[in-house]
């Protein structure tokens, strides 16, 4: 049997059944629907979207419910490019290299600027990236500047400094303790006319092994070696005061950094355990601490020794060598007696008499 897609057909072809014919021409109609709602929405969609982009900005009134068209937002591009762009110059120092990276305002400039460096870094090799551009600060002042950057990088080991318009960065490691006093003096005190310190992290020289000495004497503690910063110096001072009875404090530290963690701990301790001895030392070199001196008692000396056990951090480990009076003076006492003896026997009012003379009050002389 043969069907047609239409609805009508010719004589040769035979009709389709009632309830066939139905379901088909239900089919036909349902797929032209579908089609024309299809279409529809594509159309309502295109519209909207042309909509849309011609009220670009548009905002609806919270008071009045009217529309307000606001202005399209400008192109990002063009807004960077009209920003003044940073004028940025840097010098940076690392072993044997120093480099120059930014700009310069002139060639007439950068040669200045190289005359500086030749006279602050004559030993090191020099790489010079610097580009001319327009758009600094002043020149003099600019130059100034420069000038004040190059000679706190001198006093640095390794590390750099940038300038950014009217603004000075500082960092990196100090050669020495005197040359970080020097940068520290320059960039808190009085700096060229028109600069601006954005910051300073330059830090003590390192120290390897870090190492803290305190010798106490029969009337100074001299305290040697580093210390982390002139806070800790002042904190460890105060203890020093209220720890030790001496007329004079010696205080020969120099700032360092590379103190190993939980340095400000054991060094407490250690200062504490000194204070109960007559005289001593003790040491801390990275994370060994030892101790050595004179005890005024044997339960003394015990005392300390266990005292910086139980104080001292788990990371250090320690050593003590620690006397006491009463052995030190029974150990010596024919070689401290037997002087004294003598010359008691050889003077007598200025004359040598040959005899000991006697205690008044001993039992002997009553005889």
């Amino acid at each position: 049997m043969t069907y047609s897609s239409r609805l009508t057909f010719n004589s040769r072809e035979r009709a389709l059944p009632r309830g066939h014919a139905a379901i088909f021409a239900r089919r036909v109609q349902t797929r032209r629907v579908a089609r024309l709602c299809h279409a529809a929405v594509c159309s309502l969609a295109l519209g909207l979207a042309a909509f849309a982009l011609a009220h670009v900005g548009e905002a609806r009134d919270g008071t009045s419910g009217r529309l307000i068209l606001a202005e399209a937002p400008s192109n990002a591009a063009a807004d960077t490019q009209t920003r003044k762009k940073a004028y940025v110059w840097s010098a940076s120092r690392a072993g044997s290299m120093l480099r120059l990276r930014g700009f310069v305002p002139s060639q007439e400039d950068r040669r200045t600027v190289l005359g500086m460096v030749k006279a602050h870094f004559a030993d090191l090799e020099v790489e010079d990236r610097l580009k001319v551009a327009e758009g600094g600060p002043p020149r003099e002042q600019w130059l100034g500047a420069v000038s004040f950057g190059l000679k706190q990088l001198s006093h640095l080991k390794q590390g750099s400094a940038r300038l950014l318009n009217e603004g000075l960065k500082v960092d990196g490691e100090a050669r020495s303790a005197n040359d970080y006093a020097e940068v520290k003096k320059a960039l808190t005190g009085p700096v060229p006319t028109g600069l601006t310190i954005l910051n300073d992290h330059v830090r003590p020289p390192l120290a390897d092994p870090y190492v803290f000495i305190a010798s106490l004497g029969p009337d100074t503690l001299i305290l040697t070696g580093s210390v982390p910063s002139e806070e800790r110096r002042k904190d460890l001072k105060e203890l020093s005061r209220r720890l030790f009875e001496r007329p004079m404090l010696d205080d020969q530290l120099q700032l360092a950094s590379g103190a190993p963690k939980r340095w400000n701990d054991a060094v407490e301790a250690a200062l504490r355990a000194l204070s109960r001895l007559d005289s001593g030392k003790i040491s801390i070199s990275g994370l060994a601490l030892s101790i050595e001196g004179l005890a005024p008692d044997k339960g003394t000396a015990v005392a300390v020794s266990y005292q910086l056990k139980r104080d001292l951090p788990a990371q250090f480990s320690s050593s003590e060598t620690i006397k006491w009076k009463e052995a030190d003076v029974s150990g010596n006492a024919g070689a401290m007696i037997v002087p004294r003896i003598n010359e008691i026997i050889r003077t007598d009012n200025g004359q040598a008499t040959g005899s000991l003379p006697l205690n008044p009050k001993s039992p002997r002389s009553s005889n």
